[in-house]
């Protein structure tokens, strides 16, 4: 079973939650999408046993060859290509290694080479979780690249907690397309409702089963609660506005280390979310 846990902007309190799950499971799979800013491995604190460079291809023009490259202009859809006074002037940030200079450009004028945007660090965290985490080059606009080749790691034989990118662009579609469920994690304000509504109608369209949890429960005010009660969005859970969990957090703690109690609740949700999609 897949659970991942998103949520409709960052500083919700969804990595805590991820990890909290985690934790409480103490055996499982646990992935770290978020890999522009991947921060999971502060709380689970693996160690990491195997590096993986991720590469995509990009071309390269041998243009003392005279050769007409304008076709490839013409293909390239993320304009990454122009062809301006027979020179080709080429932005390798816009560039999505589709292959297709390679194929249409002219024969032995185009060559492609590996350029890295970032690597996948595999590890254990004690007792028995498998720790996955992709780590994007600063600069790199490759996000899903990276991703991706996380994607491929993706046990189906064991629980997996997959910690999603905040928001709702494609960086965070791509987390949770393969899951059985995901946790929506918001607090009791305007705009953590407005972030969650947009959340939702994500979900909705992907057809993924999907529930809330309350974060910093306590502050704000019951419009999240009130909206959830009145479309039938299940809560899972409403964690506290506590400054002892905010003071763990800052220390990489999670809910269940300072608050044992909380292992069987986060447990529960587990069992919740098992009915749930079976």
């Amino acid at each position: 079973m897949i659970i991942s846990v998103a949520s409709g902007k960052g500083g919700t309190g969804k990595t805590s939650v991820a990890v909290s799950l985690a934790r409480s499971l103490e055996y499982c799979q646990f992935l770290d999408f978020d890999v522009e800013a991947p921060n999971a491995r502060f709380f689970l604190k693996p160690e990491i046993k195997n590096e993986e460079k991720v590469s995509i291809k990009q071309p390269y023009f041998l243009q003392e060859t005279g050769a007409d490259f304008s076709r490839c202009a013409e293909f390239c859809h993320y304009n990454a290509v122009a062809y301006v006074k027979n020179k080709v002037v080429f932005f390798p940030e816009l560039c999505h290694g589709c292959g297709g200079c390679l194929l249409v450009g002219p024969p032995e004028s185009v060559r492609e080479k590996d350029v890295l945007v970032g690597k996948v660090l595999k590890g254990k965290s004690e007792p028995g979780i498998d720790f996955l985490m992709g780590d994007l080059i600063p600069g790199s606009l490759r996000t899903i690249s990276v991703q991706s080749r996380l994607e491929d790691y993706i046990s189906k034989r064991e629980k997996v907690i997959i910690d999603c990118p905040p928001g709702t662009s494609c960086t965070m579609v791509t987390a949770v397309k393969n899951s059985d469920f995901c946790i929506l994690v918001t607090e009791p304000t305007p705009f953590g409702l407005n972030d969650l509504e947009i959340s939702l109608e994500v979900l909705k369209n992907l057809s993924i089963h999907s529930a809330v949890i309350i974060n910093r429960d306590g502050v704000g005010d019951s419009c999240v609660e009130d909206y959830c009660n009145k479309n039938n969005v299940k809560i899972l859970e409403k964690i506290p506005d506590d400054i002892k969990i905010a003071k763990a957090y800052s220390n990489g703690t999670s809910i269940p280390e300072i608050y044992p109690e909380w292992k069987k609740r986060f447990l529960a949700i587990i069992d919740i979310i098992e009915k749930d999609v079976k």
